[in-house]
């Protein structure tokens, strides 16, 4: 689901695209989906619907679609300021992004997004995350916390 490979920081992005884009590259570069652009529109399209911008700065954008391959999960520390349309109207820096094939069971990426959104509700989690600069203890300290939540 998420991997040290898959967490990113100091990413230079200057908008939400860029953004999408740049975890919709990695994605075809690990191989997650054979079509960048699928899958960027996909997580485009989501945003459509209702923005994932949540507050403190967070975002979870997800694709549940056809141009998943696997389901992973990348987390993504921003060095600029991002426009997402939040909760609290504060611009987004970290954003953890989902990406789910479309044939995948049911509810697992809700379930996922429900973890995630709780666990962000936690200042302590939101901390651990914001001041994180290890790849593979911020994997350990995710994993832990939504099995804990699960």
């Amino acid at each position: 689901m998420i991997r040290e490979e898959y967490i990113f920081f100091d990413v230079d992005a200057a908008s939400k695209e860029e953004l999408l884009d740049f975890i919709s590259e990695k994605a075809l570069e690990f191989g997650i989906t054979d079509s960048k652009e699928g899958l960027k529109d996909a997580f485009l399209k989501r945003e459509e619907e209702y923005t994932t911008g949540l507050q403190d700065g967070f975002a979870i954008p997800h694709a549940k679609t056809e141009y998943a391959k696997e389901t992973a999960v990348f987390f993504v520390k921003c060095k600029n300021q991002l426009d997402w349309g939040t909760l609290d109207d504060t611009k987004v820096n970290y954003a953890f992004a989902l990406i789910v094939p479309k044939e995948a069971a049911g509810n697992e990426h809700l379930m996922m997004i429900s973890q995630l959104a709780t666990n962000l509700l936690e200042d302590e989690f939101r901390d651990e995350v914001k001041s994180a600069t290890d790849k593979s203890v911020l994997k350990e300290y995710i994993l832990k916390n939504m099995k804990e939540n699960n």
